[in-house]
C-alpha cells in the first residue's frame, strides 16, 4: 500500500513541525505501507525553512514553495500533480493542526472497508467533536453547507473539510477549477456526478492555537456564488446535449437481422 499526504501551509511556523513530527509517527506505523508527504508552501514567515529541515532528514518528505500565495485550490493542484503515479490513496488535511494526524489510520480503514472513492472527515456526524471554533467560522461553514445541500443536492454533512482521503484513481478523475476553498465543496460535486462513493468518517476538529486563519470571507463568497453559477450553468447545457444525442441516435440506419 502507498500513502501521498499533500498539504498547503501558508504562514504556518508555529505549527509545521509539530505536524510533520506527529505525520512522521503516523505514517511509519502503517502496517505494510510506504509513505510521500508533500508540502505545498507559501508565505515568509519561515515555515519552508522547517520543512526544508525535515525534508533534509526524511527522503520521503517533499517540499514546494512560492512566496505569493496563490490560493488554496491552486495550492493543493500543485501538490496532486506531485503525487507518484503508482500511490494507492492520497489524504488531505490543513497545515493548522485543525486535523489529527493520528486519526489517518482509521480513515484509511472507513474507506477500505465501505469500498468508497473518497472519505471525508467529517465534523457534522454523529460521534464527531469540534473545539474551540470560533461562532462566525462555525456559522459561514453551515451555511455553506446547507446553501450547497439545497440548491444542489449533494448530501454530504461537511462539504467543507478538507481532511479525506481519496483513492488516486477516483481523484484523477476529478478536474476542479476554484483557485481558493470552494475547491473543497466542488471536488465532491464533480465525485459525485461521475458516480464516485462518497462516505464520512467523524473526526475530533481542534481549532487552531497557533497563527492565523487564511479564510477571507468576501473571496470565499465569492469562490462558492462562482461554483453555484458554474454548476447551474452546466445543468442548463444537459438537457440539450441529451436532445442532441437523441436526434443523432435517431439519424442512425436500422440493422436488421
Amino acid at each position: 500500500m502507498k500513502v501521498a499526504v499533500v498539504i498547503a501551509a501558508y504562514d504556518e511556523a508555529g505549527n509545521i513541525g509539530s505536524l510533520t513530527d506527529r505525520l512522521v509517527q503516523t505514517l511509519d506505523s502503517l502496517p505494510y505501507a510506504s509513505w510521500k508527504l508533500i508540502y505545498v508552501i507559501e508565505g515568509t514567515d519561515g515555515t519552508v525553512e522547517i520543512a526544508r529541515r525535515y525534508a533534509r532528514q526524511r527522503t520521503e518528505i517533499e517540499v514546494f514553495y512560492g512566496e505569493q500565495p496563490s490560493g488554496l485550490g491552486r495550492a493543493f493542484r500543485r501538490g496532486f500533480d506531485a503525487v507518484p503515479a503508482d500511490t494507492d490513496f492520497v489524504v488531505t488535511m490543513d497545515a493548522d493542526l485543525n486535523h489529527q494526524p493520528e486519526e489517518i489510520p482509521r480513515l484509511l480503514t472507513c474507506l477500505r472497508e465501505n469500498n468508497a472513492d473518497i472519505v471525508v472527515g467529517s465534523r457534522r456526524i454523529e460521534e464527531s467533536s469540534e473545539h474551540g471554533t470560533p461562532a462566525w467560522k462555525r456559522a459561514i461553514s453551515q451555511l455553506g453547507n446547507r446553501c450547497i445541500h439545497l440548491f444542489m443536492g449533494l448530501r454530504v454533512a461537511d462539504l467543507t473539510s478538507g481532511f479525506r482521503i481519496y483513492r488516486t484513481q477516483a481523484l484523477r478523475q476529478i478536474a476542479f477549477q476554484s483557485p481558493g476553498f470552494a475547491f473543497l465543496p466542488e471536488i465532491l460535486i464533480i465525485g459525485a456526478s461521475h458516480g464516485l462513493k462518497i462516505v464520512e468518517a467523524p473526526i475530533c476538529f481542534v481549532f487552531r492555537t497557533s497563527g492565523e486563519s487564511k479564510l477571507r470571507i468576501g473571496q470565499t463568497g465569492i469562490g462558492y456564488l462562482r461554483l453555484f453559477y458554474s454548476y447551474f450553468r452546466s445543468k442548463l447545457h444537459r438537457p440539450a446535449a441529451r436532445e442532441l444525442g437523441s436526434a443523432r441516435e435517431s439519424l442512425k440506419p436500422s440493422v436488421r437481422e
